[in-house]
C-alpha cells in the first residue's frame, strides 16, 4: 500500500513539491530505503534529497540497496559527501564508501579530517564480514585505577548516543583487562576503583574473526556489544549487536540466493539485464551438464536398446540422489554459518550426514527395488532383475552423493571459497552426473549376467 501511494505521488505531474516532501518526511524513512530501488535515478535522488532530516538521509544511504546507493552517490559532489559520512559512525561511513570507486574513495577521505579518514582506511582495510571491518572505533575506556565516581562523571559529560553501555579496562599498552556494564557502575561505591569490580573473563573478538563467530559469542554471553582484539590483546574497538545483525542478515542472503544460483546482491533491485547476465553463468553449468549427461546416454545406448525400461527410473534415482547431495550440503553449510559446527565436532557431523545419507539409499534403494521387480512382468514386460538394478543404482547413487555433498563444503572452505556454491547448481549438476553414470554402469553390470 506504502509503495503505491509513493509511486502516485511521484508520478503525479501536479504534486506540488510541498507536497511531496510532506509526504515523504511523514514516512517511514527506512521503508523507503526498501523499496526505493522501484523507482528511477532521477527519483531516487529527488526523494534522498527531500529528506529534511541529515540522520534520514544517512539511514536510507545505509540501508537500501546497493545499487541505488551507488546511482545517489554519484550526482552527489564529493565535499557533500565527505560532511555527510564524517557524521555517520565510522564503521556505517566505511560501509558507505566501499562502494566507491578507488580514485573517488581516496579524494573524498582527502576531504575529510585527518583522524576520521586514518580511521575509516583502517577499517576498510580488514577483509568483507570480519570483525574488523564491523567494529565501531568509538567505546568507553577505563583505566584500572580509575573510581566509579569518576567513570560515571566521565560517562555523563559525554556524548554517548553512539556507544553501548559497556566499559572497557585497559592498561598503558591499551591490552584489554577486562570489562563491566552500565549496571555494575551504579551498584558499586563511588570510591571504588574499576579493577575492584570488573568482570575478568572478558568475551572477545579477533580482527580477522567472521561475523558468524561474534554473533555467536553475543548470543552465548548474552551481550550486545563485543570488543576486537588484535594477536597481542590490544583493544582495536567495538561491535555492537545492530551491526551484526546487518551483516548476518547480508550473509544469510547471499548464501541463499548463491544456494539457488542467482545473483548474490541486491536480487530484487537487480534490472532484469542485471538479472540475466547474474544468473547465466550458472545456467551455464546446467547446459554442461546436459551436454554431459547426452553423452553419457550415448555411451550406454546398446544397454538402453537393449533394456530400455532402464531409461523409466533415470529421473527417479538422479532426483533422489541430487535430493540427498543438497541436504548433506545445506546442513554442513549453515552449520558452519552458524558457529553450531566447530573443528571438534566436524568430523562426526561430518560422518553422521554420510552415514544418513548411506541409510536414506539403502531404504529407499530396497524399497524401489521390491516394488518394481513386484510390477516388472506385468506393468513393464520386463524382467524382475530390473528391480534388483534400479534398487542397486539408488543405493550407489545415494551414497556416492551423500558424500560428495557432505565433503564439498569442507573442500570449498579450505580453498577458501563461498561453502553456499556447494548446495547451488555445480554440485546438483555434478551429483546428476555422477548419479547417471552409476545407474547406467550397475545397470551394465547386472544385465551382463543375463
Amino acid at each position: 500500500m506504502f509503495l503505491k501511494e509513493l509511486k502516485t505521488i511521484v508520478e503525479d505531474t501536479e504534486a506540488t513539491e510541498e507536497s511531496f516532501s510532506k509526504f515523504v518526511n511523514s514516512n517511514d524513512h527506512f521503508e523507503m530505503a526498501r523499496l526505493i530501488f522501484e523507482f528511477p535515478i532521477k527519483e531516487k535522488i529527488r526523494i534522498f534529497h527531500v529528506l529534511e532530516d541529515r540522520k534520514k538521509q544517512q539511514d536510507l544511504l545505509y540501508e537500501t540497496d546497493q545499487d541505488s546507493r551507488v546511482e545517489i552517490l554519484d550526482v552527489l559532489e564529493n565535499d557533500f559527501v565527505a560532511d555527510f559520512l564524517k557524521e555517520m559512525p565510522e564503521d556505517d561511513a566505511t560501509d558507505i564508501i566501499k562502494d566507491l570507486s578507488e580514485e573517488r574513495r581516496n579524494t573524498i577521505l582527502s576531504l575529510m579530517a585527518p583522524k576520521v579518514a586514518s580511521n575509516i582506511k583502517n577499517l576498510i582495510r580488514h577483509g568483507e564480514e570480519t570483525a574488523g571491518s564491523l567494529m565501531a572505533l568509538s567505546f568507553n575506556k577505563v583505566m584500572p585505577s580509575d573510581t566509579a565516581a569518576k567513570v560515571l562523571m566521565q560517562f555523563k559529560n559525554t556524548n554517548h548516543s553512539d556507544t553501548p553501555p559497556y566499559f572497557y579496562i585497559t592498561n598503558e599498552r591499551n591490552e584489554l583487562l577486562g570489562f563491566f556494564k552500565l549496571r555494575d557502575l551504579l551498584n558499586v561505591p563511588s570510591n571504588w576503583q574499576a579493577k575492584q569490580f570488573m568482570r575478568k573473563n572478558n568475551p572477545k573478538v579477533y580482527l580477522e574473526d567472521g561475523c558468524e563467530k561474534v554473533a555467536n559469542i553475543m548470543d552465548h554471553e548474552k551481550i550486545s556489544a563485543v570488543p576486537v582484539v588484535n594477536e597481542n590483546n590490544i583493544i582495536q574497538g567495538v561491535i555492537t549487536f545492530d551491526d551484526v545483525i546487518h551483516a548476518i542478515k547480508e550473509i544469510a542472503d547471499e548464501d541463499i540466493f548463491t544456494m539457488v544460483g542467482t545473483s548474490k546482491i541486491d536480487p530484487f533491485a537487480k534490472t532484469t539485464m542485471n538479472k540475466v547476465f547474474a544468473r547465466a553463468p550458472w545456467l551455464l553449468t546446467t547446459f554442461i551438464g546436459g551436454i554431459m549427461s547426452a553423452f553419457i546416454l550415448r555411451h550406454y545406448s546398446d544397454i538402453l536398446q537393449d533394456f530400455a525400461t532402464v531409461i523409466y527410473f533415470v529421473p527417479f534415482v538422479i532426483g533422489l540422489a541430487g535430493n540427498v547431495g543438497i541436504q548433506g550440503a545445506t546442513v554442513i553449510v549453515r552449520g558452519t554459518a552458524t558457529g553450531d559446527i566447530q573443528s571438534d565436532n566436524l568430523k562426526t557431523v561430518v560422518m553422521s550426514e554420510i552415514g544418513v545419507g548411506i541409510l536414506n539409499g539403502v531404504i529407499f534403494g530396497s524399497l524401489c527395488g521390491v516394488v518394481i521387480a513386484l510390477i516388472a512382468e506385468p506393468l513393464l514386460h520386463s524382467s524382475p532383475l530390473m528391480g534388483l538394478t534400479v534398487g542397486s543404482g539408488i543405493v550407489l547413487a545415494v551414497s556416492v552423493a551423500a558424500f560428495v555433498g557432505s565433503l564439498a563444503p569442507l573442500v570449498l572452505m579450505r580453498f577458501n571459497m563461498d561453502p553456499a556454491i556447494s548446495a547451488g547448481p555445480f554440485i546438483t549438476v555434478a551429483n546428476d552426473i555422477i548419479g547417471l553414470i552409476i545407474y547406467l554402469a550397475a545397470t551394465g553390470i547386472i544385465y551382463s549376467f543375463i
